[in-house]
């Protein structure tokens, strides 16, 4: 008989433990003044010092909640049916110190099931440049403190489920079933306490496709907070993901290798890593061939200095201060192709360290370059070598406005004069406050412009020699008002021009593989 109530005791004992173990648990302190980062709560009647909002979602889950060092004063919420924040009163508290009360409060399916948890509308206001959250709040944001324990709750959405707490951290040390999460927009938005630990690196990521915001925040952050947020997330399998933008904006403490990431499907990348001034890690071995934006990805971020000349950046469209103010960098970005991107105002703007040459880049779908190049610690050679480059690639387009490219200074060779007088003259381009010099790399860049396809001299009297031109097969020459004077077939390596007037002219040469736009003065 003892054996057998022993027996029941340990069976009693073990589904309690069981039982406890499959609970959600979080901290509250009721009495806190602090309001939340974005938004104060904007519910039917604004909780007391000891009442919460509780923004569940779910079918028959029980509620259950005790004070903590004073277990005897607790509650229990049994079938909870709810899909919008409910209330939550604990009545006084026993703390002689009532404005430290803190609650335990644990949540489990019960005779249902528990899914979800939402401390705002996940409303983003959306401009051109940045996207904003501007969020109503649905639950005691600035009230709860701690995740203690995830227990087995299926979640189906991480959708702005904890934004805006902001004294929230997570000390759990299991995991939460994210198998049916496809969206964590939002999660820790505004967390500005947050830290996590360890147990964050064995998240099951592998369904979510949305990351936007995750832990990412856009206000200034708070003097009452400091950034430690800085979990080891570099295994998370990320194969669904496809919006990673603003994920880590303004953590200013994160700097964890995330390159073994799958990111083959991320379709967004823009304001990733955005003031996250303390983030320099090696990306190479992302796959970004899907990528469509990389706008503001590594804005203001003046440690970063990591090679990225392998990704793939065929399809992408916006790269807008991708570089601004990213003073460490100084990556060769030659192999990029930037055929379709229409944006790269103030790419380089303020990267002080930057020097590589530009020359290769095809911008046959370039819009917008303002500030492009200001303040570039580009040097004469790769100025002058970019210059070159862009300047007598005909895919490059008309009327571009770079502004301000100084302190640029740019060599007085004259393949490079021509090469700048096409941009400005005859493509309509505009950019300011570059100078011309004696290059002291001119050795250097000469070599470069060596094999690239010129024709002299300029001024012409009667022959036009061509250069690195064996492949030419016919010509077009048009005077100022772009009226064709003269064509014909190449047969050799020069063109008669004895019978134009003086003037200046507009000579295309075409060739077996591009055509190619020379301007000469016939004198």
């Amino acid at each position: 008989m003892l054996k057998r109530l022993l027996f029941l005791v340990f069976i009693l004992s073990l589904s309690q433990r069981i039982s406890a173990q499959n609970e959600f648990i979080t901290l509250w302190k009721p009495n806190n003044s602090l309001q939340s980062p974005l938004t104060s709560p904007q519910f039917s009647s604004p909780p007391t010092e000891n009442q919460i909002w509780f923004p569940g979602i779910g079918e028959n889950y029980m509620i259950s909640w005790e004070e903590v060092g004073y277990p005897q004063h607790n509650g229990n919420m049994p079938d909870v049916t709810s899909s919008a924040p409910i209330l939550i009163d604990f009545g006084p508290s026993l703390n002689p110190n009532p404005t430290e009360a803190t609650y335990m409060l644990k949540v489990s399916n019960g005779n249902g099931m528990f899914r979800q948890i939402q401390f705002s509308d996940d409303t983003i206001n959306t401009n051109p440049v940045f996207e904003i959250p501007t969020l109503k709040a649905l639950g005691s944001a600035n009230k709860i403190t701690e995740i203690v324990q995830w227990g087995n709750i299926q979640w189906t959405s991480m959708k702005s489920a904890f934004s805006q707490c902001g004294i929230l951290d997570i000390t759990a040390t299991d995991v939460p079933d994210l198998s049916k999460v496809k969206d964590a927009t939002l999660m820790f938005y505004n967390a500005y306490s947050l830290k996590g630990n360890a147990s964050i690196a064995s998240w099951d990521t592998s369904a979510i496709k949305k990351f936007k915001y995750m832990f990412g925040y856009s206000t200034p952050m708070s003097f009452q907070f400091a950034d430690h947020f800085n979990p080891p997330i570099g295994s998370w399998d990320m194969s669904s993901a496809e919006d990673i933008s603003y994920m880590f904006m303004k953590r200013k403490a994160f700097n964890q290798n995330l390159n073994s990431w799958n990111t083959s499907n991320v379709v967004t990348m823009a304001y990733t890593f955005a003031e996250c001034t303390s983030f320099n890690q090696p990306l190479d071995n992302w796959n970004t061939s899907k990528v469509k934006s990389m706008a503001y990805m590594f804005h203001f971020i003046p440690n970063f200095n990591q090679p990225l000349n392998t990704w793939d950046t065929s399809n992408v469209t916006d790269m807008g201060h991708m570089f601004h103010i990213v003073s460490s960098f100084n990556q060769p970005l030659d192999s990029w192709d930037v055929s379709k991107v229409t944006e790269m105002n103030t790419m380089f703007s303020e990267a002080t360290s930057f020097n590589n040459t530009l020359k290769d880049w095809n911008l046959n779908s370039l819009i917008s370059a303002f500030a492009m190049l200001k303040n570039t610690g580009m040097d004469c050679g790769n100025y002058s070598t970019t210059l070159h480059g862009w300047g007598n690639n005909p895919n490059t387009p008309n009327g571009i406005n770079l502004g301000s490219v100084a302190p640029s200074f740019y060599s007085t060779h004259v393949e490079v004069v021509e090469a700048r007088d096409i941009l400005l003259n005859t493509k309509n381009w505009s950019f300011t406050g570059d100078s011309p010099v004696e290059c002291p790399r001119l050795g250097t860049l000469e070599r470069s412009l060596h094999h690239q396809p010129s024709v002299y001299p300029n001024p012409v009297d009667d022959i036009i020699q061509l250069k690195n031109l064996s492949n030419a097969k016919s010509y077009l020459i048009f005077d100022a008002g772009s009226r064709l004077i003269q064509k014909g077939e190449i047969s050799g390596t020069w063109i008669n021009v004895q019978s134009l007037a003086k003037g200046n002219y507009m000579l295309r040469i075409i060739t077996k593989d591009a055509p190619y736009l020379f301007k000469f003065i016939k004198q």
